[in-house]
């Protein structure tokens, strides 16, 4: 028996045909990078080069407002259960920064041109789900990696899992920049729970030290409010699912459990898009297909370690993963 949640709070919609037109519409001005890893080729299991590279901060000639380019990086599975990797940017200059930044890190990689747009027809059930963390984001995510940690997303995904359904893993960014009054207000809370967690503790009977882990969580915060930090939201959209929209995002979502981080307990929380009114769950789905941080995103704020954890290529093998290369 369904309970009073479920009946109240749509996870899916239905799509007609023109929904489902307007959803494989490729965004205005978009330029698609697929990414094809080399078989049997071990990749670094972070890309902290290839971030430096490729993004430059831009803000209005007041410093109020940030207008930085927004990207993605995308894991995609249609419906013939090919998996395929690209990476989204919005100029043509930042297309060649990417292909040539990635091409100096992960030589053996090629490049082809990438689809935009949602993998959906009329008729097609459409929902999905939103990572985000579950400390205050000035707590860091773990960034030290044996390989690249979406191998884990990539494995969640072989041809045998969730059949019925095609996916998309969308992992959008943009630098941190202008809002000076956001960002001031942003490392004052930050920098409040540093002094927290160094001072002496007391309690009625005793006095005591800061914890070397606590010490370690102060230094480890204080590191990455001394850096110049990007947004980040992580949304999967879920096609053909119907009912079963929440499993399958909380099996996407236990792909991202290695970004825990054991040093200051950041971690990834997953939520499920429901709503009363199911044209919203469509809205979902459109903001994901423009590649727009938009209403649905439950945005955070990610270090440049953070990020090229997060868009390290994966390296592993699997029958359903298009390759490049002998």
């Amino acid at each position: 028996m369904q309970s009073l949640r479920n009946r109240l709070f749509n996870v899916s919609t239905e799509l007609t045909e023109d929904a489902a037109e307007q959803l494989r519409r490729p965004p205005v001005n978009t330029y698609d990078i697929q990414v094809h890893p080399s078989a049997g080729t071990s990749h670094p299991a972070t890309l902290d080069n290839v971030i430096k590279g490729i993004f430059e901060i831009q803000t209005t000639w007041l410093k109020t407002r940030n207008v930085s380019p927004v990207a993605a990086l995308e894991i995609r599975r249609d419906t013939t259960g090919t998996l395929s990797l690209q990476i989204s940017v919005p100029t043509k200059r930042l297309e060649r920064k990417v292909r040539s930044n990635l091409d100096g890190a992960l030589p053996s990689v090629q490049f082809d041109r990438g689809v935009s747009g949602l993998p959906v027809a009329g008729g097609d059930t459409l929902g999905g789900g939103i990572l985000t963390t579950g400390l205050p984001d000035w707590y860091p995510l773990r960034t030290e990696f044996d390989d690249p940690p979406l191998n884990a997303v990539i494995g969640t995904l072989h041809k045998h899992a969730m059949q019925d359904s095609n996916i998309v893993v969308q992992i959008l960014f943009q630098p941190v920049a202008g809002q000076p009054l956001r960002r001031w207000w942003w490392r004052r809370r930050a920098y409040k729970r540093i002094n927290y967690l160094r001072k002496e503790k007391s309690d009625l009977w005793r006095s005591r030290s800061a914890t070397p882990r606590e010490k370690h969580q102060a230094d480890a915060i204080e590191r990455k409010t001394g850096t110049s930090r990007f947004w980040v939201t992580i949304r999967f959209v879920v096609v053909g699912a119907d009912e079963y929209v929440p499993s399958r995002v909380k099996e996407l979502a236990g792909a991202f459990n290695r970004f825990e981080s054991e040093e200051t307990g950041q971690y990834l929380d997953m939520n499920t898009v429901r709503s009363v009114f199911p044209d919203r769950v469509r809205q979902f789905g459109m903001e994901v297909a423009r590649r727009d941080f938009g209403r649905w995103t439950l945005r955070f704020q990610v270090s440049g370690e953070e990020l090229a954890a997060l868009l390290a290529i994966p390296d592993r093998s699997q029958d359903n993963i298009t390759t490049g290369g002998p």
